[in-house]
């Protein structure tokens, strides 16, 4: 979905204005990071390059945008004139999409004239946040399934359009197999999935004769929804018809389960659908699930296929929102930072360095062992490196995912990672933090 440049806070263009109206054009550095992580998270999964990269290689003020900010009768003619005009001209640095990060590490970096890297502030925030939410959230439900098929069914109840596709492509980076969302497909290429509602059963005289009308559009790609009435007799009603599609040459892919005590109607499901020979046939669950409800069946030995994941996963219901924060770190080729209590921050362009046992933060001139985490994606206003497809991302996600320890996998329990700052950026620290405290 390509972004207005006035997808910002009305400040950053007032800061704008004022920087190029008082000759503040010095080069400067900002960096996206959180300074801790949420409570009930272990480790954070980065989402979202992407979209930035589409906004700044596309930000452009149109006739309607120009339009627009002259009738709030707030900015000057030339500032409008210059906005006609205004082309991205500095860098960006990032992590790859996918990549697991944790505390005090940057994700990304835009290092340009400071009135340019003060304009992306709000709309690097804000897919940044919404993406890398719904990927870190996905990535618990993934660490859990056991191998299982994960397929999106959020849509009804995400934030919105933008958050609906957000959602569909960041699960789908981070484990997921599918999504029921048709437009997600189309422009992301994920496999696409559903079944039927409640209401089409309802419909009916009878649940037998909804399974089999249903059957007879789709005898292809029929899955069977078994728990409207009794679950158990919804089963068997949903074999009689698995049989008359296989005297036609078809075979029922599968029933869903969405209420009910599924670890028990999944063991009696699959009994009966063993019995009379349905091997093949997969038993998707829905209803309510999140990470925590999908272990817990599993752990009491569930017998399923597959899971249906909607509300709980769309809207990251138990973390709803990330801390990031994006800030000046170098002003005019010098190290800034705040000092405000309790928002800690390290001065200086920076590195991530990614080492056997945990991670080290260094200045970004450092040479430290470890595979370094941040490269440069846009010079000069143009992309320099070609960014990756949705199924490389998700392969990256999950090859690295596998290589990290257990224990940060754990839902239930709080691990710490071992981020470790260098030295030489403790050192650059405590000297700003002296030269600052003493008003240098």
């Amino acid at each position: 979905m390509k972004l207005s440049p006035l997808f910002t806070d009305l400040y950053q263009l007032t800061m704008m204005c004022a920087y190029l109206d008082n000759n503040k054009r010095e080069w400067a550095a900002f960096e996206l990071f959180v300074r801790e992580l949420p409570e009930k998270r272990n480790y954070l999964v980065y989402a979202g390059l992407q979209e930035i990269v589409d906004l700044i290689e596309s930000l452009r003020f149109s006739k309607e945008d120009i339009d627009y900010l002259y009738s709030l009768k707030l900015f000057p003619d030339w500032f409008l004139d210059f906005l006609k005009e205004y082309r991205f001209s500095g860098l960006l640095y990032s992590m790859k999409e996918g990549t697991l990060f944790f505390q005090h590490e940057p994700v990304l970096r835009v290092e340009a004239p400071i009135y340019e890297a003060q304009l992306l502030e709000t709309a690097i925030m804000n897919q940044i946040h919404a993406s890398s939410l719904i990927a870190t959230k996905a990535a618990r439900v993934f660490s859990v399934s056991k191998g299982k098929l994960l397929a999106d069914f959020s849509l009804r109840r995400t934030h919105g359009i933008d958050a609906g596709l957000k959602v569909a492509r960041n699960s789908y980076i981070a484990g997921f197999n599918s999504t029921s969302n048709v437009l997600a497909g189309k422009i992301y290429k994920i496999p696409v999935v559903g079944t039927v509602a409640h209401s089409f059963i309802t419909c009916f005289d009878s649940e037998e004769e909804a399974f089999r009308a249903y059957a007879k559009t789709f005898p292809h790609n029929t899955v069977l929804l078994v728990d409207t009435y009794d679950t158990i007799e919804g089963v068997k009603k949903a074999i009689k018809v698995a049989k008359e599609l296989e005297s036609k040459g078809y075979k029922l892919k599968g029933i869903r389960l969405d209420s009910g005590d599924i670890v028990e109607l999944s063991r009696i499901s699959r009994r009966l659908l063993d019995e009379a020979g349905l091997n093949h046939v997969k038993i998707i669950v829905s209803g309510g699930l999140d990470e925590y409800k999908i272990d817990e069946i599993l752990k009491e030995g569930a017998i399923v296929d597959g899971f249906g994941v909607g509300t709980r996963v769309g809207t990251s219901a138990d973390v709803p929102y990330i801390d990031f924060v994006y800030k000046l770190v170098e002003f005019d080729k010098k190290p800034v930072m705040k000092t405000s209590k309790g928002k800690k921050m390290y001065p200086g362009r920076k590195q991530v360095f990614r080492q056997k046992n945990g991670d080290v933060v260094g200045s970004f001139d450092e040479k430290l062992p470890g595979e370094p985490l941040l490269e440069k994606i846009i010079e000069n206003g143009n992309l320099v490196k070609e960014l990756p497809s949705l199924n490389e991302i998700r392969d990256y996600f999950i090859y690295q995912f596998n290589k990290f320890p257990e224990r940060i996998k754990n839902i239930h329990r709080k691990e710490e990672y071992p981020v470790t700052i260098s030295q030489k950026l403790e050192n650059l620290y405590e000297t700003l933090m002296k030269k600052l405290l003493s008003g240098g």
